[in-house]
């Protein structure tokens, strides 16, 4: 039963959920055991120098002695911190590695939504330029092409929450709402929509990200909205192909204020 299996899922999503922080905090434990180490061998070294000083006020043989033993530990030493770094750094590679794989996981179990953003998060995370908009427009546009369209969709969207008004805003909307209708999520297409129209009236994606706002209107059974938007298609871009198509819309979902119209004009 539906019920059922929601229950299931929840109830796996939880122990993942467990699972995840119990690793996250022994790989923590971990990286703090290290860092004690490696904090105790700083002392060490620390420890190694002043004596070192101490040895530099000696003289002839013992001298001589003092700074050949303790070079030797120094050595010893750094080789010993050496290991210990490097064993820190792939400490933390892991930790991160495991949270980053962790949200990935948690995110395929709630939904292909959820999924689509870690992905989209990752990648962006990946750039060498992530604060770049045309950097990650190109992004977007690269994961659109290969036919990712989830993680396309959701890095198009954070373009746009990013550089609202940026080079490429209208473009990004544009596509985040074409991509989000295929995926009938329709509240959201209208709102991505209505964003390029509204900031962005002489773009030439202007007219067409209108005609997206009525048709996601018309999917959530609000007709009459959907014909305002669709007049005003037909009044700010008249000599458009969007305002032609807006013409034939308004017939099909209004076919007799048509007919009243076209016997009007005889």
């Amino acid at each position: 039963m539906p019920i059922e299996r929601g229950q299931q899922m929840e109830a796996r999503i939880g122990r993942l959920e467990v699972q995840s922080r119990e690793q996250a905090q022994e790989l923590e434990e971990q990286v703090k055991a290290k860092l004690v180490q490696v904090d105790r061998k700083l002392k060490e070294v620390q420890s190694r120098l002043d004596e070192l000083n101490l040895a530099a006020h000696r003289s002839g043989a013992d001298l001589g002695v003092a700074v050949g033993d303790v070079r030797d530990q120094l050595a010893r030493l750094r080789g010993d911190l050496e290991v210990q770094q490097h064993q820190l750094g792939e400490l933390q590679r892991q930790l991160a590695d495991a949270s980053k794989q962790t949200d990935t996981r948690l995110a395929a179990l709630k939904g292909t939504g959820a999924l689509d953003e870690a992905l989209a998060r990752e990648k962006l995370a990946a750039l060498s330029k992530p604060d770049d908009p045309a950097a990650v427009y190109a992004l977007a546009a690269e994961q659109d092409g290969a036919g990712e369209a989830g993680v396309a969709r959701e890095i198009y969207l954070q373009y746009l929450k990013r550089w609202p008004r940026g080079d490429r805003a209208d473009e990004a909307g544009f596509r985040a709402g074409e991509l989000l209708s295929q995926a009938r999520r329709w509240r959201e297409a209208v709102v991505v929509y209505g964003k390029v129209a509204e900031d962005h009236p002489r773009s030439p994606r202007a007219p067409d990200a209108l005609l997206g706002v009525a048709e996601g209107l018309v999917k959530l059974d609000r007709r009459e909205d959907a014909r305002a938007i669709l007049e005003q298609v037909i009044a700010q871009h008249p000599r458009t192909a969007a305002a032609t198509r807006a013409r034939a819309r308004l017939a099909e979902l209004f076919p007799a204020r048509a007919k009243r119209g076209a016997a009007g004009k005889r």
